[in-house]
C-alpha cells in the first residue's frame, strides 16, 4: 500500500486528513472524537514543518498507524496513543500528555517507545524468540504490542523510497520479529502482509517470479474457483446450510516456503489456490467437511482439525486439500466468529 493510497485527502491539508480518518472510522463517541482531534492538533502543531527521510510530512506515519488500528476498531485511547507515539522526538513533556489525555495513554506511549527503539540485530532463531519474550515481559497492556505491530507494518508498507541497505534491515527485522509476533497474537492478515513485503525486499527476484506466476491465467483460475464454489453451495443448500465462500490465491511467502520445501519453481506448484467456507456453528463445519470430501477425494495427510485442537494463538479452522479437476485445492472451513479471530486475533476482542 503506497503512502497516497491510505487517505484520499491532500496530505498537506491536516484538517481534511483527520476529518477523513474520523468519517471512515465512525465508531467513536463525540467525546472520543474530540480527544482524537485534540491529539492530532498537538502532533500537527509540533511537527507541521517536519518531514521524514522519504520527504513526506512527519505526521502522516502516526495517522496511518492509527488507521491500521482503527480498522480493527480499537478503542480511543489506543488511537490517541498511536497518533502521539512518536512524541518523544518532538519535545512534548510527560506532564502535557498526562494532563491532556491521562496516565493510561502516557504509559502506552512510554512503553511503545522503549520497544520501538530497542536495537534489534538477530542472526539466530533463538535470539528472535528471546526478543519477542522480552517484549511481552515489558508490556502490561496488549495495546502496546498492537501499536508496535501497526508501526512496523506501516514502515514496511512505505519502504520503497529508502536505500536498499535500510530496506534490508527493516525487512529482516520484520521476518524475524514482527511477523512471528503478529502470528503469536493471532493476527493472520498482518502476519501475511509482513511476510509478503519482507520477501519483496529480501528476495525481489523470487517475489517478482511468484507475482508473475500468480497473475498468469487469472481468468482461468477465477473460473476454476467459481465452479468449485458453486458445487459446494449447491450441496450445502440441499443440506439446509447457509454459507459464505471466499476464494483466494495463496499469499506469496507461503508459496515461497512451498518452493523451498519441495525444491520446485513457482510454476511447478499447483496448489496456489484456496477456498474458505464460512458458516454459523462448529457442528456445521464438520457437516461441510463431509460434503467437501463427498464431492472430491481428499489428499492423504492433508486434513487438520484446528477446531478440536486449536493452535496456541487461538486459531480455529478445519483444513483439507482435495483433488478438484486434477488439481490440488486447499479448503478452510470455519465459523464467522472463528474467522474474525483468525483475521484479527487479539485485536478482535477490543
Amino acid at each position: 500500500m503506497s503512502t497516497n493510497s491510505v487517505f484520499k485527502s491532500d496530505v498537506n491539508d491536516t484538517s481534511k486528513l483527520i476529518n477523513e480518518f474520523l468519517s471512515s472510522n465512525d465508531y467513536f463517541t463525540p467525546e472520543e472524537s474530540e480527544k482524537i482531534q485534540k491529539a492530532w492538533k498537538l502532533l500537527v502543531d509540533k511537527a507541521r514543518d517536519k518531514t521524514r527521510l522519504s520527504g513526506e510530512p512527519y505526521y502522516l506515519h502516526p495517522l496511518r498507524v492509527a488507521q491500521i488500528l482503527a480498522s480493527n476498531r480499537l478503542d480511543a485511547d489506543t488511537i490517541i496513543a498511536a497518533i502521539l507515539h512518536t512524541m518523544h522526538e518532538l519535545n512534548v513533556s510527560a506532564e502535557q500528555i498526562n494532563e491532556s489525555f491521562g496516565q493510561d495513554v502516557y504509559s502506552i506511549i512510554l512503553t511503545t517507545n522503549k520497544i520501538l527503539n530497542l536495537p534489534i540485530n538477530t542472526k539466530r532463531l533463538h535470539q528472535s524468540d528471546a526478543i519477542r519474550k522480552m517484549f511481552f515481559a515489558m508490556c502490561d497492556d496488549v495495546r502496546i504490542i498492537l501499536i508496535t505491530l501497526a508501526d512496523r507494518l506501516d514502515r514496511i508498507r512505505n519502504l520503497k523510497n529508502f536505500d536498499h541497505e535500510y530496506q534490508k534491515i527493516i525487512a529482516e527485522s520484520v521476518i524475524d520479529i514482527w511477523a512471528p509476533l503478529a502470528d503469536r497474537m493471532g493476527m493472520q492478515n498482518e502476519k501475511n502482509e509482513f511476510e509478503d513485503l519482507s520477501l519483496k525486499y529480501l528476495n525481489p527476484a523470487v517475489f517478482k517470479q511468484i507475482k508473475d506466476i500468480v497473475a498468469q491465467k487469472q481468468d482461468e483460475r477465477a473460473q476454476y474457483l467459481t465452479d468449485a464454489s458453486d458445487e459446494i453451495k449447491k450441496r450445502a443448500l440441499k443440506a439446509g446450510l447457509n454459507i459464505e465462500i471466499q476464494s483466494r490465491a495463496k499469499h506469496f511467502y507461503s508459496i515461497y516456503q512451498k518452493m523451498r520445501k519441495r525444491n520446485k519453481e513457482a510454476g511447478e506448484l499447483y496448489d496456489l489456490l484456496a477456498l474458505r467456507i464460512l458458516c454459523d456453528t462448529p457442528t456445521e463445519c464438520y457437516t461441510l467437511i463431509g460434503i467437501v470430501h463427498g464431492i472430491w477425494k481428499p489428499l492423504d495427510g492433508r486434513f487438520k482439525d484446528y477446531i478440536a485442537m486449536p493452535k496456541a494463538n487461538g486459531y480455529q479452522s478445519l483444513h483439507t486439500t482435495v483433488m478438484c479437476r486434477d488439481k490440488p485445492l486447499e479448503i478452510q472451513i470455519r465459523t464467522h466468529q472463528m474467522h474474525d479471530m483468525a483475521e484479527h486475533g487479539i485485536a478482535s476482542h477490543w
